[in-house]
Order: C-alpha cells, then structure tokens, then sequence
C-alpha cells in the first residue's frame, strides 16, 4: 500500500494500524482491518479487508459507518475486485484502493487506473427509460434540489429502487457521479445545460414505444399532445391532419377503458396515441409533451423538415 499510493502520488506515505477504533461498533474490528495515513494533505483511514468478500451496498454502509465517526475521507482497500463489484462501488460513490491496479478516492479528486484492460463503466446501448426521465427531469430545471431516489420517485412516477438503478446507468455513460450524504445517495452531473445534452445524445432514445390510431374523443383523458402535433405548437412545423396524443404504455389499457377509445384502421382513425416507456405528464406541466423527449424522438427523422423542427426545440430552452 505504501509503496504503490507513493509511487502514485510523488510523495511518502506512512500507512500505520488505525488506532482509534473504540469510537467504531465493534464490528467494524472483526470484519476489516483498519489503517490511517495522509494523502494530498488529507487524514485517510483505509478500510482493508483481504479477500474482497462483501456486497458493494454493505461495503458503502460500512464506510458511512467509519466517514461518520471519524470525520476523515475512508476508503475501502482490497488486493483484487471483481469489473461487476468495482463499477458498482464507483456508481456509490465508495472511495477503494487496489494496490497495483486502481486508486479511486473522489473526494480528492483521484481516479487512476493501471492494469485493468476493460472500461471502469459498462457500455450501454441507450439509456434506460428511467435514467433519460432523471436526465431530462435536470435539464428542464424542474427542480434541481430533487437529486435522491426517494424524491425523484415521486416525481417522475417511478419507484425509488428504479430511481436507484437509473443512477446507475447515468453513472456508467460517464454522464454523472453519485454521493453519498448519511443514508442518502444523491447525484450530481458532470456538466451543464446545453453540453450535458450533447455529451447525453449519444445515448438518447425514443420514449415511443408503439402507436394506435384511434377512434374516440382524447380530450377526455387529459392527455398531453404528442408527436408531429406537439412539435407544430412549438415550432413552424405544419400541423398534421390529426392530433396525437401521449400516455405511458402502462396507462393505455386502463385509459382507453376509461375514456372508450378504441383501435381502429388508419383511415378511420381521429387521432394517434403515442404510449411511451415513462409518463410524458412527468416532466411538462403544459399541454404538450416536453421539448427533450420531442427532441429525442425526432432528431434523426428521414423527413429534414421534421428534424429541423426538433432541432429549433432547443433553442428556446434556457441554457
């Protein structure tokens, strides 16, 4: 440990036994061996356990445990880790030591890796539903104090466990960090605005899942208007013959019961309903759906008209 954390950080580092361990539950003692030393000016007590055995969530309880006590920056160390338990410590945000491979401690700025050949994040075809609804929900400055599973749930209709894993995939796209506050995981992003959104399109996807040209009245079930019609009320677009309309996939079966719409052939159709893989109620509080999820559904759209349109989105949003 010392001579790879000097090796590291061009200084001399003294790792000696921790020695104020009657302030931690007796616990701690029998399941880690602990140290203390200083690095970057820093007092560290550095949480050893050999084997590596041991969750990711309970490894980051027990350091909040240690954080707590010993108001020091605490960082997990083990001799080998597995890529799936090294991501999951990272996305909570668990400062941990390799020697000879990783030095992981946020809270001092350091992430140096050496010897493993896979990325530190797993690489994603497209965020998920939940993750994008957490991007957009920052973006749109609806709330930006709202940064804990518990808190975005209830807002964007999601259970907080599904918050949880959205954190973690916006963490693997390198998009954001998580910390944690206590018994609080919260998530901070890596940039801003405008260039949050570019570092993000990459990863975007439609939130339309399906759609059902429909006979019945749509006005009824307060829905938001959606697709080719919400993007003419925003933009210059042409308005298109019919309306279109937005529910979460969840929702139609329970709706369309409801409000007596019914599928129907296109030609007989007097609207379109756009079900969509999150609620689109959750992130616009106007008749229409909001401009990020417009965006991401028609900015690689084959008519240039339609893309240009998308594009005009973003510039009425304040960066």
């Amino acid at each position: 440990m010392e001579r790879y954390l000097g090796a590291l950080l061009h200084e001399r580092i003294d790792v000696r036994p921790f020695e104020a361990t009657r302030s931690l539950p007796a616990f701690i003692g029998r399941t880690y061996t602990l140290y203390e030393t200083r690095v970057l000016g820093r007092q560290c007590v550095i949480v050893a356990k050999l084997d590596g055995t041991g969750t990711p969530a309970d490894i980051a309880k027990h350091i909040d445990i240690v954080r707590n006590a010993t108001h020091a920056t605490v960082a997990f160390a083990t001799m080998t880790i597995s890529a799936h338990n090294r991501s999951r410590l990272i996305g909570q945000g668990v400062p941990f030591i390799v020697p000879g491979n990783q030095l992981y401690i946020p809270d001092l700025a350091i992430d140096l890796r050496e010897h493993f050949r896979a990325p530190r994040l797993r690489k994603l075809d497209g965020l998920s539903p939940a993750a994008q609804t957490v991007l957009f929900h920052h973006i749109l400055h609806l709330d930006r104090h709202v940064t804990t599973p518990s808190l975005l749930a209830e807002r964007l209709h999601y259970s907080a466990m599904s918050i949880g894993r959205a954190f973690d995939d916006l963490v693997a796209t390198g998009l954001a960090e998580t910390v944690r506050h206590g018994k609080e995981r919260r998530i901070h992003f890596k940039a801003e605005g405008r260039h949050l959104l570019e570092e993000a399109t990459p990863h975007l996807r439609s939130p339309v899942r399906s759609m059902k040209f429909v006979r019945g009245s749509a006005s009824s079930a307060h829905l938001k208007l959606a697709g080719e019609t919400a993007l003419s009320h925003l933009t210059e677009l042409a308005s298109p013959r019919i309306d279109t309309y937005a529910v979460a996939a969840s929702d139609w079966k329970a709706i369309s019961q409801a409000t007596d719409l019914t599928e129907t052939d296109r030609d007989e159709a007097n609207c379109i309903i756009e079900t969509w893989s999150y609620d689109p109620a959750a992130l616009s509080d106007t008749n229409t759906v909001d401009v990020l999820s417009l965006y991401a559904q028609f900015r690689d759209h084959r008519d240039e008209r339609v893309a240009m349109a998308a594009d005009r989105l973003l510039e009425n949003l304040p960066w």
